[in-house]
């Protein structure tokens, strides 16, 4: 059997759409593993270092998390609605968080499910690799601003 040049793009197509497959599912099992122990974190109300939390971002996010709080107090912000970080908007300490379905969204996102004090709510993660490591790019609350939008505000910047 003679290989043609259509049968190695074929090979090579199928063996990129198995490496996405698989970057899919190790991205899930790495957002539902953080957030299965973030909420257990919230629940039993412990507190987690600056550096601890930020581990799990990406440096730009680290960089523009850190540049909104230098700017804090500087910016002509009005307060709003308390946002957790992770969990989004609404979550003191002390609600009741309930993990759902995580699952793939397309490029680089996953959706995350979660229900507080009974009220059902979608989280997007946009990730991305930096070496072997997979990060938090930025972090869809879906009430119109997300993680990297408020910082950005917060800093003083405009939203990439």
């Amino acid at each position: 059997m003679k290989l043609t040049r259509r049968m190695v793009l074929s090979l090579a197509a199928v063996v990129a759409a198995r490496q996405a497959f698989a970057q899919d599912d190790d991205t899930v099992a790495f957002v539902r593993d953080f957030y299965t122990r973030e909420i257990a974190r919230h629940a039993a109300k412990e507190h987690q270092s600056d550096d601890d939390f930020l581990k799990v971002f990406t440096v730009e996010a680290r960089e523009l998390w850190r540049a909104a709080q230098e700017n804090r107090g500087k910016a002509n912000v009005p307060l709003g609605p308390i946002r957790h970080l992770f969990l989004g908007q609404g979550v003191l300490p002390g609600r009741e968080v309930a993990l759902g379905p995580v699952t793939a969204s397309g490029h680089n996102a996953v959706a995350v499910e979660l229900t507080v004090q009974g009220n059902p709510r979608q989280l997007v993660i946009r990730t991305a690799r930096e070496g072997l490591s997979i990060k938090f790019a930025d972090i869809d609350y879906g009430d119109g601003e997300s993680f990297v939008a408020y910082f950005s505000r917060l800093a003083g910047r405009k939203p990439q």
